[in-house]
């Protein structure tokens, strides 16, 4: 019933919003035209003023946990390293289902001045696959590669809901021990936070053009519109 009420909801606002409401660059279900779509799952932030200096700009200081895909044949989701993964497992007793769907868990940090809203992002990012000796049936958990992230960020419009991540790295740290190609090498890329806010009482993420586009179920945590993260590589591989 719920769910039948949400699409009411969002066809409502559709009639009511006419042409803004379409497809875009934060549209797409998969990231067709992005090298990585994570998903902000939770976020603990705070506000810190410096003690020592009240005057300074106050700075949001915050910790969350990401989860989304990476697209096949780009440096997280390598086909050697994929086909790799199953062999590797396979000599363990390991079943590895679907490896291709590059599954990418992250845990990341941020701070920001509030003042000039430029920041910086960091963190540990880990590429998983299912398997029989996991859980086939919850989301991808069997580490393949280990690395950590970072770059740094600005806010990119006045509403504050688009955050473009302006440089940034993956630097891988650890693969399957074995894998032919060794470690990969450390990949710069661009990207952007796209924060929900709500239109009419439906939640939508803005588009580059500056148009709208709904927050989709599959774009929620535990119901709640998440903070959708964009990535483009640099250089694919």
């Amino acid at each position: 019933m719920k769910t039948r009420m949400g699409w009411m909801m969002l066809l409502a606002a559709a009639s009511v919003l006419g042409s803004t409401l379409g497809s875009s660059e934060a549209g797409g279900r998969a990231p067709l035209f992005r090298d990585v779509v994570l998903y902000e799952l939770n976020e603990q932030a705070q506000i810190v003023v410096d003690p020592n200096d009240p005057s300074k700009p106050p700075q949001r200081i915050a910790s969350s946990g990401l989860e989304g895909k990476a697209r096949r044949g780009t440096p997280l989701c390598s086909e050697r390293l994929m086909a790799y993964a199953e062999a590797f497992y396979a000599q363990l007793g390991i079943t590895v289902r679907d490896a291709s769907r590059c599954r990418v868990v992250a845990f990341g940090r941020s701070q920001l001045d509030l003042d000039s809203l430029l920041g910086t992002i960091g963190g540990d990012f880990y590429v998983v696959v299912n398997s029989d000796k996991t859980n086939l049936v919850d989301a991808p958990e069997l580490v393949i590669m280990v690395g950590t992230f970072s770059g740094a960020i600005t806010v990119a419009d006045q509403q504050g809901v688009i955050i473009d991540i302006t440089s940034g790295s993956f630097d891988p740290t650890v693969v399957l021990p074995g894998f032919p190609d060794g470690l990969p090498d450390s990949e710069s890329f661009r990207g952007k936070f796209r924060l929900p806010f709500k239109v009419h009482r439906v939640a939508v993420y803005k588009t580059d053009r500056g148009g709208i586009v709904p927050v989709g179920p599959d774009e929620r945590a535990l119901g709640d519109p998440t903070v959708r993260v964009e990535i483009t590589f640099d250089r694919d591989e």
